[in-house]
C-alpha cells in the first residue's frame, strides 16, 4: 500500500534495505514516522526521506510495504538456497551417471572379451571333435 501521493514506490526501497535500516535516495537513514493528521491513515507508520518535508528526495514507504519486501527477500533467499542445493545435486547425479556409463562400458568390453574367449573355446572343441571323428 504505497501512497498515491508519493513519487517513489515500495519496489525501489528493496535496494534501499540494509539489515533492518532503511535508507532514502540521499543514502541517509529514513526515519520511521507516524501519520498524525486526522483521517483513515491516522496512526499508520511510514518511512520517508531523511530531509522530509523540506528537501525530500521522494522516498516513501509504508511499514507494511517494507515488511512485505523483507518477507519477499527472505523467500527469494530461501529459493536461491534451494536452487543452489538442486544444482549441486544435479552436478553430483551427472558425475554418478558418468561413472555408471564408464562402468557399463567396462562391463561391455569384459562381456565381449569373454564371448570371444568362449567362441574360441567352442571352436577349439569343434575342431577337436572333428579331428577325433575323422580318424
Amino acid at each position: 500500500m504505497v501512497s498515491q501521493n508519493s513519487s517513489a514506490s515500495g519496489s525501489s526501497s528493496q535496494s534501499r534495505l540494509s539489515g533492518s535500516v532503511l535508507k532514502c535516495y540521499h543514502n541517509e537513514v529514513a526515519p520511521l514516522r507516524v501519520v498524525r493528521h486526522n483521517g483513515p491513515r491516522l496512526g499508520m507508520k511510514f518511512y520517508a526521506c531523511a530531509y522530509w518535508p523540506k528537501e525530500t528526495c521522494g522516498f516513501f514507504s509504508w511499514v507494511d510495504d517494507v515488511n512485505l519486501i523483507q518477507d519477499m527477500q527472505f523467500q527469494i533467499l530461501d529459493e536461491d538456497i534451494t536452487i543452489a542445493d538442486l544444482e549441486n545435486e544435479v552436478k553430483m547425479l551427472k558425475e554418478e551417471n558418468e561413472n555408471l556409463e564408464d562402468q557399463l562400458a567396462e562391463v561391455g568390453i569384459e562381456c565381449n572379451e569373454r564371448r570371444l574367449m568362449m567362441e574360441r573355446e567352442a571352436d577349439d572343441k569343434r575342431k577337436t571333435y572333428a579331428l577325433l571323428l575323422s580318424w
